[in-house]
């Protein structure tokens, strides 16, 4: 049985659609942790809406996952599949979609949960145009990843940058992991000392 209900949420996963069958590409843990804790609120009496970019012009535009819970693709440059290094240029028009789709349900979500850098961007560009409070699950750090890897992709700098500017400005942080933890801890105590 549902409690009453608690109010709107909106889970953006701009890259990993909560819906799509898993071992497809782009499709792991970011996926499955999106649609569990979307599912979770859910049943706790929240009213959840996951965001994601259509990929496939052959997809539901609305998926109904439980009670209180769907999945809603945007379409934000082509419906096809494209790599998450690729993704930012298309994230205004993400923006505007998710703004568009709040004017044709008439509704405002107060709470905002981003997951990895890419919806960083569109929950704090969200936050500039309306109240909402911005939650954010990192999933990766940049500054983690590109200390192991000896080729640094083009989109480095500016995943650093949204990586930064969200620890600064996100009401609240969710660490996945102890050690997660740890390298947050670290890049906001380099961020106060900077």
């Amino acid at each position: 049985m549902l409690s009453k209900s608690r109010g709107k949420v909106a889970l953006i996963s701009v890259h990993g659609d909560p819906a799509i069958d898993i071992g497809q590409e782009e499709a792991g843990g970011q996926n499955v942790y999106v649609k569990e804790v979307g599912e979770a609120l859910a049943r706790q009496g929240w009213q959840v809406d996951m965001f994601t970019r259509r990929s496939s012009v052959n997809q539901a535009e609305i998926v109904e996952h439980s009670p209180n819970c769907r999945t809603i693709r945007l379409t934000a440059g082509p419906q096809k599949f494209v790599p998450r290094q690729k993704i930012f240029s298309f994230l205004p028009e993400f923006l505007q979609e998710f703004i568009d789709f709040q004017a044709r349900q008439q509704t405002i979500y107060p709470i905002i949960h981003t997951n990895y850098w890419l919806s960083a961007w569109v929950g704090m560009e969200l936050k500039k145009l309306q109240t909402v409070q911005h939650l954010h699950t990192y999933h990766s750090l940049g500054a983690v990843k590109y200390n192991s890897i000896n080729a640094i992709p083009l989109i480095a700098r500016t995943r650093l940058r949204v990586e930064r500017q969200c620890l600064e400005s996100a009401d609240m942080i969710i660490a996945t992991s102890p050690q997660e933890q740890e390298h947050l801890l670290v890049l906001f105590r380099s961020l106060v000392l900077n």
